[in-house]
């Protein structure tokens, strides 16, 4: 069915219309053409046609008037030019005649007077003929083949062939052989016209019903598309486009529809679950910060213990002001709005000095450091800062989830393009489900130590974010109750 709406009418009318009267151009150039065709040959043909005839009559009647029968039976022989003449004139409709030297008509299918007889008879039809004294000359150096009117002896144009006439090299005349041949051409030309327009209209029925349906079937994926825009600008982005069964553009396009219509799904997800991870995160560090403060201001909590509720606070806002700073840096790298400083430095050298950063907590959790004694220079070239951070996050990841008297070990390589560290802790460990989704912003692989472990969980997405920033990648393994290892690879 043609859609209802006017809007999605009107789309189907234009392409529907638009292919209908392109189909119809076609075949009126067709048309236009085949009849140009076909009367240009048949003008050819009537054109050579009356010519071969006056060439035949010529070479009759100059065999004939060569041999002895013209002597011998003068009358006979003009019988014979005549009923030839007959013959002629019958079946190609047209009007021949002979002429003697001087342009007079003196055989023709309607009177006999011969050559050289004074037997002189007239043809009404003929006698007024006038052959303009151009034809007469001309004839006896050349054939004479035209549309004319003959120097106006017909009302209209006619395919003329004049032949001279040729007796033992004497010259004695001519033949004419006049062809009507526009009617000829008019009656084909309407023929061939009304057999043509009943085929353009059969043709034409059936591609009309055949661009119909395919009108409709490219209209359906569209108005389905028109339907998913308008349901996505509402915010559902559970509908999908129906796809096609075909390996066409439109088919493609559908796939490529429905592939952005997820990743707008799976945007949307994350910006839901970012909106309610900041929520969460601000309002546990806001909560305690407001308690331990109205704590103080109300008395509540004595003053002997201030100092020591003031230092949680203390904690808190650094807390927060590391959750904003990464955000913030988060944003400038998604946004492209990153002023990167490049140089090139000892990534080994920044290994050690963030280490001994966290020396007091490795000390204080009795963790063994396992090696740095093997560490060789290894020099890369990046944003020293940024990459300062990364390892700083990485380091401050194993430190928090490494067991009291566990180990971390450290290890750098590299090849002929690349530069590889990587740092591994012991401990709990990352389960397998959840290995793949580490990197993703605020999430915690358990999240019930979420208020113990001064986590935002975005410093693993922001190691991540610095690392494709410098074309590298990084990767995490890990063995449940055995080990959590993060490597990292850097383009020299």
């Amino acid at each position: 069915m043609i859609p209802s709406s006017n809007k999605k009418s009107s789309f189907f009318l234009k392409y529907f219309l638009t292919f209908s009267s392109i189909v119809l151009a076609s075949f009126f150039i067709l048309g236009m053409a085949l009849m140009i065709f076909v009367g240009n040959f048949m003008t050819n043909e009537i054109l050579t046609t009356t010519q071969n005839n006056a060439k035949q009559l010529a070479d009759t009647t100059s065999r004939l008037l060569s041999s002895q029968y013209v002597y011998e039976n003068p009358d006979g022989t003009v019988m014979v030019l005549c009923k030839n003449i007959e013959l002629m004139a019958d079946s190609s409709q047209s009007d021949v005649f002979i002429c003697n030297a001087d342009g007079e008509v003196i055989v023709c299918a309607d009177v006999i007077s011969g050559f050289n007889t004074d037997n002189q008879k007239s043809c009404p039809y003929h006698e007024g003929y006038d052959i303009p004294q151009v034809y007469i000359d001309k004839v006896q150096e050349e054939s004479v083949l035209e549309f004319s009117t003959l120097g106006n002896v017909y009302n209209e144009r006619y395919s003329i062939a004049i032949e001279p006439v040729y007796v033992h090299g004497q010259y004695l005349g001519f033949c004419v052989v006049a062809t009507p041949y526009t009617g000829i051409i008019a009656e084909t030309l309407g023929s061939i016209f009304v057999m043509f327009l009943l085929s353009a209209a059969i043709a034409l029925a059936i591609i009309s019903i055949v661009v119909y349906f395919m009108t409709a079937k490219i209209a359906k994926p569209i108005r389905n598309m028109e339907t998913a825009t308008t349901r996505y600008a509402e915010g559902d982005f559970s509908y999908r486009v129906p796809e096609l069964h075909s390996n066409d553009e439109l088919s493609s396009l559908i796939i490529k529809f429905n592939a952005m219509a997820r990743s707008l799904s799976a945007l949307e997800d994350s910006r839901r679950s970012f909106v309610a991870n900041v929520s969460h995160e601000f309002k546990t560090p806001m909560t305690t910060i407001g308690g331990f403060i109205n704590g103080i201001l109300d008395g509540t909590i004595p003053e002997e213990k201030q100092s020591y509720y003031l230092n949680i606070v203390s904690s808190e806002i650094d807390r927060l002001s590391r959750m904003v700073n990464m955000m913030l840096n988060i944003s400038k790298i998604e946004t492209g709005n990153v002023n990167m400083t490049l140089d090139t430095f000892d990534i080994s050298q920044k290994l050690v000095s963030t280490f001994l950063g966290f020396e007091q907590l490795i000390s204080e959790k009795n963790i063994e450091i396992d090696g740095f004694d093997d560490l060789a220079p290894m020099h890369v070239h990046g944003d020293s800062a940024m990459l300062e951070q990364a390892i700083y996050n990485l380091t401050d990841n194993a430190v928090k989830f490494t067991d009291n008297g566990g180990k971390i070990s450290v290890h750098v390589s590299r090849d002929k393009k690349n530069v590889y560290f990587a740092i591994t802790n012991t401990g709990k460990g990352i389960p397998e489900k959840d290995i793949d989704k580490v990197f993703d912003r605020f999430y915690k692989v358990d999240r019930s130590r979420s208020t113990d472990v001064k986590s935002t969980g975005l410093g693993l997405y922001l190691v991540k974010s610095i690392i494709n920033l410098h074309h590298g990648t990084i990767t995490a393994e890990s063995v449940p109750d055995k080990f959590t290892r993060f490597t990292v690879q850097l383009p020299q």
